[in-house]
Order: C-alpha cells, then structure tokens, then sequence
C-alpha cells in the first residue's frame, strides 16, 4: 500500500488530498492540545505575529529533517524548540525593521538567487522545476515560505552591511597571533624502534578479559543498520547506444574548432595616426628600451593598452597579416601603414596549427556521443526503476532486471550507525566513505524497505535497501576478543618500548643524542611526515623528557628553548587575520543587533502559552 501510495502522489489532485489529509490529522492533533490556545501570538512585533501552531509547524519541520525523528515531546525536552525560537525571533525583527526601512527585494534577484542553488538543479547543471518543487516538499516547505526565506536572507545582508565589513584591529593583537604562528622549539631527541610483536609474550584470557573491562567502551556498537545497495552509473547503458552519421556530423559543426586550428601569435600592438610618434618608437626600440616600457613612460599606456592578446592571421589587417605571420618569436615590427594608423607589433608567443587525424575526429566525438547519449538513457532507466519499486521489486530483482543488460554488483553494509561509521567485532571501527546524502538516505528509508534514487556526486545513483535494525550492543568478550588482542599487544609495545627507552636513556644520564630546531609549522620530523608529532612537540609545558610515538618510532623529547622566528610583518597576512576576527566580530554584534532591534520594535514573547502546551502533552501521556 506505501508503494502504490507513492506512485499515486504524482498526481496533484493527491497531493491536494494528501495535503488536506495531513493537515487534517496534525490540526487534530494539535488542537485537542492546544485547546483555547489555538491562534494564540507566541511573538509579535508592531504589525506581524506568529502564532503557537506556526511555532510547532517549525519545530516539526526542524524534527522530520533529523534522521532518528524524535517526537514533539522530545524534541522539547532536547532544548529544539530554543533554536526555533529564536530563528523565528530574528525572522520577524528582521523583517520589521525592513519594513520600518521601506527595504524590498526585486522578484528578479530572489530567481537568480533560485537558479543558482545548486539542490535545484539536473545533473546537468541546469534549473529544474521538479527538482525545485522536490527539494521543497522534501525540507517541508511552500513555495510561498521559502520565498519569504529567501527575502528574509536579502533583508539581513542589507541590514548587516553597516558592520559586515569590519576589518580592522590592532597591530599588536596580529603580531602576538604572528608570533605564536613564527614560534621555533629547540629540542634534544632520541629515536627508538617500537619493539616487535614476537617480543610480547601471548597474554592469558584472564589478562584479555581484565583489558576488556577496563576499555569496555571502546567496544560499544550504538545502533546501526545493515543495508544493500546498488551504483548505477551511464557506463552501464553505453552498449545501449546508437550513434548514426546525421548525429556525428551535428556535433563536428558545433566542435570543429576544438580539433583544428590556424595558427595563432600573441601581439603588443602600439597603434599611433602621427607618424613622427610611431618612428620615436620604433627607434627606442633600437636603443635596446622595452616596448611596454616604452609604452608606459613616453606614451602613458597600461599593458592592457597594448596587449591584444593571440589573434589569427584573418584577424589582422590585410596590410600587416603576412609581415607579423612570416616574423620570428620576440621580433618587433614596424611602423607598418594600416587603415587604422601608423602600428608597431611585438611577437610576444606562438601558437602552432593543431591538426587532428579524421580518424582521430570521429573516434573523439563517437566517445563523447555515447558518453552523452548514455546519461540520456540513464535518466529514462531511473524512471522505469521507480516503476519497478512501486510494483514491489526488490533490489536483487531490480539489480537481474533486463534493465541493464549487465550484472549489476549488489553491495553490503553491516553495522552503519546514524553519523556513518562502521562497526563489527574484529576491527577497529572506521568512518564510512560516502557523502552525507549516503548516510541519510540509509536513515531516512523504513526497514525492510528501498530508499528513494538520488545522488551524491556526478552521475552516479545509488539505490538502498534497509535488511535490519541492529540494537545498541555491549558485546560479550568471546565476540570481541581478536580486537581486544590486537589493542592489548598496541598498548604492550609502546609500553615495552618506552621502559626500553627509559633505561638506555638513563645509562646516559639523560643526555639525548640529537639537537634540532623545529618551527610550528613543520610537516616533517626525522624524516617522517606526521604533523600531529609537531602538535605534540608544541603541546610539551615543560622541560622534561616525555615519550611520543609516531608510526613504528619512539621518540624522547625534551624542549630546551623556545623562540620566535624573524617574519616580516606583511600586508597579506595581517589582512588575512584581519578577515577571520572580522567574522567573529560579526557573529558577535549581529546577536547585540537583533536584542537592540527586539527593544526598538517592542518584541513581545509569550512563550508560557508553549510550555503549558507541552505540559497538557504530558499529562495526557
């Protein structure tokens, strides 16, 4: 029934249905709640209010947009309805004091802000109305409400700009941040191998089981789920195409010039009507002086002036064409006559003619034919896809389906949990490498059932089905106890290596074998790259030796001096540090703006209405 309910909302007279049908139970809902607060301001400004029902239509939004969904009631008592609040604190002072201001938005830049967002566009990279009205109706949104967003937006840019563009502090304070930056450490050092692991005697189960519950945490699998899943890139579809003459020859016409070219030479042209100026330049070229020095001190010219960049044969004056095209590279030409003066030409670079075999050609533009036409079957096979899941299929079904003329690898993951990391009983656990949208989707689809089609990146489309829920697991240490073992002999070796390490340096009476200067922003330490080894070295507070590990080496570290390196004070940089205060600086005085716009337009909360809402909740559960 949620498959042919599904297929059905394509319809717009069920999704006006589906509408009313929602809105219907949610208003049951919230007015059995609400009771005589029904229409009751949460806040109001001078002329605008927003009443308790707008409040919980944002935060059920705010809830639906989590992947675990948590209920009203929870969501209350998790402190959502705070942000809420206080988004919608700013919205409506935001947009009062644009009003107070006579401030508006041209429709214009609200569609150019529309086209540009990305969420909106095909994978072409063009603006699609399905894909707008999609992304809309999946965050929850009208297409009313999210103009009002985009005005909204507009409003507080033009608000902000009066302190958007703070950009200036004290010297002294990026001079200190320079100077934590420039910060050098002199250190001694000792390099020692971490011993091996036949060194380590094969600890007993009790040893393992006693390690186990000291570091039980670490074994702990939140709940995850166990999902298939199937790519499905235009690669697949490009046996399917076919490519006939009229198609080849459409896109040669468009493309030729990317395969042939004339040659083509990068000109400084001096252009002057007098002719006693135009030998005056010709003959401090002869005294050995440069044509853009020439052109800048006598002539008052920038490069742009004189620079006019590669240019074909045809492009040229008849008059000058075959003398600048027959001239060696970094030749100077002239005075030459034309219709448009007295010119003088430098032959700056040259491009040479680029010729392409035919065959070459037609094997260049059939690839990028099929590349084309394959992504055009790709999307008319993701809508017979759709089809094949509203009917009920399954991924293996989909997957065998004549579809794709091919196997198409059904791929698995066990144990993802909701911030995508994978879990299991004998590895260390490990981030998943999928974008966001991945995760989410593994999150947002019902057990036993498939996702939606979409993609994360390029042209590729994934497809998940969700096998099972896994419960939060504390698991028991026969299941576990390969992973203990291999923690357990990490820790032994290290703490191995580092009584070693102690006793040699202690047979020297502390004396470390090596000296070495290292700045802050080091990448490299005895030949190893690791600069979280540099962090370290930078976080020791004192001028005792302490043991750091990096890869398969001990290192013993003592600090004996620290210093700030010699820097010049640049532009660049104190106007780059100048920038990352600047954005702080707004954060802070736009939280100060918004309280100074709640006094100026009188903003009124009535936030007790909210929690006697949720206290009635209560008592009914």
């Amino acid at each position: 029934m949620l498959r042919a309910l599904r297929n059905q909302t394509q319809s717009i007279f069920f999704k006006c249905f589906l509408v009313l049908l929602i809105c219907g139970f949610a208003l049951w809902g919230v007015g059995d709640l609400t009771g005589g607060s029904k229409g009751k301001t949460v806040l109001s400004v001078e002329n605008k209010n927003i009443t308790i029902e707008e409040v919980l239509n944002e935060i059920n939004r705010a809830r639906y947009m989590l992947p675990e969904r948590p209920s009203l009631e929870e969501a209350f008592k998790n402190g959502m309805h705070t942000g809420v609040l206080n988004k919608l604190e700013q919205q409506i002072l935001i947009n009062q004091e644009a009003n107070f201001l006579n401030l508006n938005v041209p429709l214009t830049e609200k569609m150019k802000l529309i086209r540009k967002e990305n969420a909106f566009k095909d994978p072409l990279g063009k603006f699609s109305q399905n894909k707008f009205m999609q992304s809309l109706n999946n965050a929850g949104l009208s297409e009313t409400k999210y103009l009002e967003m985009i005005n909204t937006q507009a409003n507080f840019k033009q608000l902000s700009m009066p302190f958007m563009f703070n950009d200036h502090y004290n010297k002294k304070i990026i001079k200190k941040i320079l100077d934590w930056q420039n910060e050098i450490r002199e250190i001694e050092y000792e390099k020692f191998k971490i011993i091996n692991e036949n060194e380590i005697q094969k600890p007993s189960d009790e040893i393992l089981k006693k390690f186990y519950n000291n570091n039980k945490t670490q074994y702990e699998i939140p709940l995850t789920r166990d999902v298939n899943y199937i790519e499905i890139h235009p690669s697949y579809f490009e046996d399917q195409v076919i490519i006939n003459k009229n198609q080849i020859d459409e896109k040669y016409e468009i493309e030729k010039d990317t395969y042939n070219s004339e040659e083509q030479r990068k000109l400084l042209q001096f252009t002057t009507q007098d002719e006693v100026e135009a030998n005056k330049f010709i003959e401090l070229i002869k005294q050995g002086k440069n044509f853009e020095e020439i052109a800048k001190n006598y002539f008052d010219l920038l490069k742009s002036d004189i620079d006019i960049g590669f240019l074909k044969k045809s492009e040229l004056p008849d008059e000058s064409a075959d003398i600048v095209f027959k001239a060696e590279q970094n030749e100077t030409l002239g005075p030459i006559t034309t219709k448009f003066g007295q010119s003088i030409y430098k032959i700056v670079d040259i491009k040479s003619p680029k010729q392409i075999s035919n065959e070459e050609i037609m094997k260049d533009i059939k690839k990028n034919l099929t590349k084309e036409l394959s992504l055009e079957i790709l999307f008319e096979k993701l809508d017979v896809i759709e089809d094949l899941i509203a009917e009920g299929n399954n991924l293996v079904e989909i997957s065998n389906s004549k579809l794709f003329n091919r196997n198409i690898e059904i791929k698995k993951l066990n144990k993802v949990s909701r911030n995508g990391v994978i879990y299991s009983y004998d590895k260390k656990p490990y981030l998943l490498d999928k974008k966001s949208q991945f995760i989410k989707n593994i999150w947002n689809t019902e057990k036993k059932e498939l996702s939606e089609i979409f993609n994360t990146e390029s042209d590729t489309y994934y497809l998940i089905e969700v096998i099972e829920e896994n419960k939060k697991e504390d698991p028991k240490f026969n299941l576990v106890k390969s992973r203990v073992y291999k923690q357990w002999v990490n820790q032994e070796k290290i703490l191995r290596s580092k009584e070693k390490a102690k006793k040699i340096i202690l047979e020297k009476n502390n004396n470390l074998s090596f000296n070495k200067s290292i700045k802050r922003n080091d990448q490299i330490f005895d030949r190893i790259n690791d600069p979280y080894l540099i962090n370290q070295i930078f976080g020791v507070n004192n001028n005792e030796i302490v043991f750091l590990v990096s890869k398969n080496n001990l290192f013993a570290i003592k600090v004996k001096n620290t210093r700030t390196d010699s820097y010049v004070f640049s532009e660049k940089e104190y106007n780059s540090l100048n920038e990352s205060f600047s954005k702080s600086f707004f954060n802070d005085f736009s939280s100060f703006f918004i309280q100074n716009l709640a006094l100026k337009h009188n903003l009124t909360k009535n936030y007790k209405i909210l929690d006697n809402y949720f206290s009635k909740a209560e008592e009914l559960n």
